[in-house]
């Protein structure tokens, strides 16, 4: 029955299932399976995904172990309270393809369905987990500098993006060092030419040194001061991965400096949050990315709503319905915040660990090597391949060993 359907009315149908049922409909006939595979179906569902807000999974981190939970089925407006006896709101361990030579990974960044990861070996790879498929970066040394025999490398973070102008996949690194005036080494993977570069220094330090950089609008954003002394301005400086160059985002006037500033996603918009210790936090939003009186408030949360802490607040996610705000406080609690009735609901998810990091990525049909076809550079090579198998042997002799 289904191959006398006009094509359209079989791709609209398709369209509307989950990824894991799609993988299932790609081995229906030889037409699904080139209907599923094609680009434009793939660009398709993904932006049904992110217009629908459905097919999204929260990835928590803690240590070297990935939980995921599936944001679908927390995510309705007509669903009953989360509360600590909800059967239906539990974690899943999640196996990942990256060795671990010591007790920690680190969540890169995500976007359209793609998460990078890294470990304690610098190694770092492009994963799609819905596909169950990854690839590994060509390795890019970090060149250390030292002053008197001691290495004055302070932070390392990454951000990934990507270029729809180009179709290109990008991910930055960004090495800090310590030391007046400030100093940094800046490299650009694009998974296009499958190849990193080394580009502009960046004249701004980060404020917070385990930051990842967020991405919205083709840029990757952080919260940055020009010098490290008190009382000094705190930037938004954006990245941008078209242009390939820094600068700084206008931030609304109504702040002063009683105020923390850093930065989130929401829904492929830019968000600022304000955090004032005794007073509680402010999520500002730029509904038209770049034009500084775009900022509006979009909501604010008292201290006495949530439980006390020293840290920040970032939304995460809309519900389904769009009635509701996925935040995360600190890196220990989740709670919901309804934009309508102003109100706080806590979350308990079974299996939760006691802090994590998390990471929203889309379920989507991306391929981690979709970027070669049409490109004239090859997969990594059995050269490439030996070296950083060496690179990782150079790293474990030193006296790191493998958590099993």
């Amino acid at each position: 029955m289904a191959e006398n359907l006009p094509f359209e009315i079989i791709n609209e149908i398709l369209l509307r299932l989950p990824v894991d049922a799609l993988l299932r409909c790609r081995c229906v006939s030889k037409r699904w399976h080139f209907l599923i595979d094609n680009p434009r179906f793939i660009s398709q569902q993904l932006a049904r995904s992110a217009r629908s807000h459905s097919n999204q999974t929260l990835f928590f981190r803690h240590k070297s172990v990935l939980r995921t939970l599936d944001l679908d089925s927390l995510s309705r407006d007509d669903s009953p309270p989360a509360d600590a006896s909800s059967s239906c709101a539990a974690l899943e361990e999640i196996n990942y393809p990256l060795m671990c030579y010591s007790d920690e990974i680190k969540l890169l960044g995500s976007c359209n369905g793609l998460i990078c990861l890294s470990n304690a070996a610098d190694d770092v790879i492009i994963w799609n987990p819905s596909l169950k498929k990854h690839r590994f970066l060509p390795y890019f040394s970090i060149e250390g500098r030292k002053s008197c025999g001691i290495s004055l490398l302070s932070v390392c973070v990454y951000g990934f993006g990507f270029v729809h102008e180009s179709d290109d996949y990008k991910l930055l690194r960004l090495v800090e060092y310590i030391g007046q005036p400030i100093e940094s080494d800046v490299c650009l993977y694009s998974m296009r030419s499958n190849s990193w570069r080394r580009i502009q220094d960046l004249p701004y330090s980060l404020i917070y040194p385990r930051k990842m950089g967020v991405f919205v609008h083709r840029a990757l954003h952080w919260v940055m001061t020009p010098e490290l002394v008190p009382d000094s301005p705190n930037y938004i400086v954006g990245f941008d991965l078209e242009a390939e160059n820094f600068g700084l985002i206008p931030q609304p006037d109504v702040l002063d400096k009683s105020f923390e500033i850093d930065v989130s996603d929401l829904d492929g918009y830019l968000c600022m949050v304000a955090n004032n210790r005794n007073y509680g936090v402010d999520v500002w939003i730029m509904n038209e990315y770049g034009l500084k009186d775009s900022w509006a408030k979009l909501f604010s949360i008292p201290q006495s709503d949530v439980p006390r802490t020293s840290g920040f607040m970032w939304p995460l996610a809309y519900s389904q319905g769009g009635g509701r705000i996925l935040v995360q406080q600190d890196k220990k609690n989740l709670f919901w915040y309804d934009i309508r009735q102003k109100e706080v609901e806590r979350i308990q998810i079974q299996g939760m660990p006691s802090s994590f990091e998390t990471q929203v990525c889309l379920r989507s049909l991306v391929p981690v090597d979709y970027r070669y076809r049409g490109s004239d550079k090859k997969k990594p090579s059995a050269k490439e391949d030996k070296e950083r198998t060496k690179k990782r042997d150079d790293f474990l002799s030193v006296g790191f060993k493998l958590v099993l």
